[in-house]
């Protein structure tokens, strides 16, 4: 059998009680002895060089057995039809996978369209209503168009980060972004984070956030604005569904030799433990796509997810249900042989 491995062509043996392959091969012989094999024939399934198979012949009798041309010839062809059904039942098998890949690409790309249609018909409609009022009614009270203008804004910036952020995605998703990995202080970045995540909730009272990084952490490389940015829309999850009264924690520890895992852990909804995955989805919402109370675009997590896997770390969620809470964590890599240092 190795034989026609390595030279990927027949090997004959007339008598096996003479050939010193077998002789000298006291495994082989106990094999021909205990099926009585005298005449032994392999025909390699080939492939434009790949062996595929092999036809396997024994002549068991008294007296060896000797092919002719004729006989072999025909095995042969038959090796050779057997390896044209076995390519032909592989193109056919990978056909089928393929085929299956497409109608589910077919299947993300309609609910894709459906998703965004609607995410984007929505905040259109309420501004299309808003100025149409004020438009058609010049004599509005100046309370009520004030109400009307701050809708129409609210829903403009909705429509526009929903935008960025399908842009951000699918640059993600298409490997058209460029990297510029660097050596950072995670400390540093989660500062950074928060106080974007500060400035954006002006008018939002934000539940209390606490910072246990220790500054003794290893430096780690990733693309320092890419990690703001992870940092930034889980802590914008944690602080939208959590209360005022809640509490958000931010913790970094060493996980394993070459990574550094960072948590984001909050007291608020929760979610439920067979949906953990799923959060990392386009357009995801613990309520459903459709009907969000809370606000935001549905891709932040899937942002993140493309974000960390684009460095080599992993993302995954942890809760234990429904208004338990939840965990975010992800990993970066560890700068070999460096350590962290507190500037005092």
């Amino acid at each position: 059998f190795q034989e026609v491995v390595q030279t990927q062509a027949r090997v004959y043996i007339a008598d096996s009680r003479k050939d010193t392959r077998i002789t000298n091969t006291p495994a082989l012989q106990d094999l021909v002895s205990r099926f009585g094999i005298v005449s032994w024939l392999w025909v390699p399934v080939l492939d434009k060089g790949r062996l595929l198979g092999m036809v396997e012949l024994h002549h068991c009798g008294v007296t060896p057995h000797r092919w002719q041309d004729d006989a072999l010839e025909m095995v042969e062809a038959i090796a050779t039809q057997i390896g044209v059904a076995l390519i032909q039942a592989e193109a056919y098998a990978n056909l089928e996978d393929v085929n299956q890949q497409l109608e589910a690409l077919e299947r993300t790309r309609s609910n894709l369209i459906a998703i965004t249609g609607h995410e984007l018909r929505t905040p259109l409609s309420t501004i299309q209503v808003c100025l149409e009022s004020l438009a058609s009614e010049p004599d509005m009270p100046l309370e009520l168009q004030q109400v009307m203008l701050s809708s129409a804004l609210a829903d403009a910036e909705r429509m526009r980060k929903l935008v960025q952020d399908f842009l951000t995605l699918s640059k993600l998703e298409s490997g058209r972004v460029e990297w510029n990995p660097e050596v950072l202080q995670v400390q540093e970045c989660v500062e950074l984070a928060l106080s974007s995540t500060r400035v954006r909730a002006t008018k939002q009272q934000l539940p209390p956030i606490k910072i246990e990084v220790p500054p003794e952490l290893p430096l780690v490389q990733a693309d320092g604005e890419w990690l703001v940015e992870v940092l930034s829309k889980l802590l914008d999850n944690a602080c939208k569904f959590t209360s005022p009264q809640g509490e958000i924690i931010i913790r970094a520890k060493r996980n394993g030799n070459q990574m550094l895992e960072v948590t984001i852990a909050d007291t608020g909804r929760g979610i439920e433990p067979n949906r953990l995955e799923a959060v990392f989805d386009r357009f995801y919402q613990e309520e459903g796509a459709l009907r969000r109370s809370a606000g935001g675009t549905g891709l932040g997590l899937a942002i993140c997810r493309q974000i960390v896997n684009g460095w080599g770390g992993q993302i995954w969620a942890e809760s234990a249900g429904k208004e338990q809470g939840s965990q975010f964590h992800f990993t970066i890599p560890i700068v070999e042989g460096t350590r962290s240092f507190a500037i005092g």
